[in-house]
């Protein structure tokens, strides 16, 4: 039985729907926060940091509530990839995906407004693309599907057939590790 209101700060369809999955009831709030004003180094940093404040821009609104925020980055060849900003985009960075291995991270925080705690906490995962063809990536990309994702793909639809294998936790790539989040709500009393 749920015992505390929980907000989910996101758009995400997939963060949405992983929350649905173990049985949560929450509202969406999406924050205003402008995340493009941010820049760090670290990708680790980047995720948590972006995650925080996307939870507090929500959580300024409430007064006895459970905040969830989330940001998703995909490091490759020590980069961090972003959402592509075009289609062309998205077929460059699945060709240089394909074949190689990529490090998914998602970055969450959690904020009890009532009792004045804040959960700041990274979750990753390695995937391996297999190879992919040219075709493949046009075929995935007219879908539309990779200008909504950190990378250009994701796992919990079409993009789960451009991978060969995942080592790690696998709701990181999708843009929740659901299950530590799950864990951290049960701490604060919220379910």
């Amino acid at each position: 039985m749920q015992k505390r209101r929980i907000i989910l700060a996101s758009r995400s369809p997939r963060r949405k729907k992983l929350l649905e999955q173990v049985g949560l009831e929450f509202e969406i709030c999406e924050s205003n926060f402008d995340e493009d004003s941010v820049s760090l180094a670290d990708p680790i940093e980047l995720a948590k940091f972006l995650a925080l404040k996307k939870a507090e821009a929500v959580a300024a609104r409430y007064d006895d509530a459970i905040i969830i925020g989330a940001d998703s980055v995909v490091i490759f060849n020590d980069q961090a990839l972003g959402k592509p900003k075009n289609s062309a985009e998205a077929k460059r960075i699945l060709s240089e995906l394909s074949g190689k291995e990529n490090k998914g991270i998602t970055g969450y925080a959690i904020i009890d407004t009532k009792n004045k705690i804040v959960v700041n906490n990274h979750s990753e995962a390695v995937v391996k693309f297999r190879d992919l063809s040219d075709l493949e990536i046009d075929e995935y990309v007219a879908t539309g599907e990779p200008l909504d994702m950190a990378g250009a793909y994701g796992l919990m639809d079409r993009g789960a057939t451009l991978m060969d294998t995942v080592s790690g936790n696998f709701y990181s790539i999708v843009g929740l590790p659901i299950n530590e989040v799950y864990i951290e709500l049960r701490k604060m009393g919220a379910v």
